[in-house]
């Protein structure tokens, strides 16, 4: 009894998070003014931020197939078996080219299709660092300090 109790707990918290990314996504690829705006832990630096909020399509895919993933992974211990073993492999291993898709939207905002339509014109946050770094090095020789 108890393994359901903590796997039931697991799916409810990962449908909900699932929720909250599917409707970010619909809010920012709309342009309402109601989109959350997503703060992820590692970088306090707008432009990383920007970059998250732009690749919330690809990532709220992630967690969608991550999440049917497991469920299938957590449901094969019973009597289905071996065809939810695939099915759960399947979906996890979708997983990956969404977060690669996620990342280089939030690095260099490519490939435009999947960006949200008026963010389309930004540029990715190491393309921004990248033109900073320029910036910042112009009129210095290469051995000043």
């Amino acid at each position: 009894m108890a393994p359901f109790v903590s796997e039931a707990v697991a799916a409810v918290l990962a449908g909900g998070t699932d929720l909250f990314l599917a409707r970010a996504a619909w809010l920012h690829w709309t342009g309402s003014d109601r989109a959350p705006d997503l703060l992820f832990g590692y970088s306090l630096n707008p432009s990383v931020i920007r970059g998250h909020e732009r690749g919330i399509v690809p990532l709220a895919a992630f967690a969608v197939c991550l999440t049917v993933g497991v469920a299938a992974a957590t449901a094969a211990k019973g009597a289905a078996g071996l065809a939810l073993v695939h099915v759960s492999g399947v979906f996890i291993l979708g997983s990956i080219p969404w977060t690669a898709l996620h990342l280089t939207i939030a690095w260099f905002n490519w490939p435009k299709a999947l960006v949200p339509p008026h963010r389309r014109g930004e540029s990715g946050s190491v393309t921004e660092w990248w033109r900073q770094r320029a910036a910042g090095d112009k009129g210095r020789g290469r051995d000043a300090r």
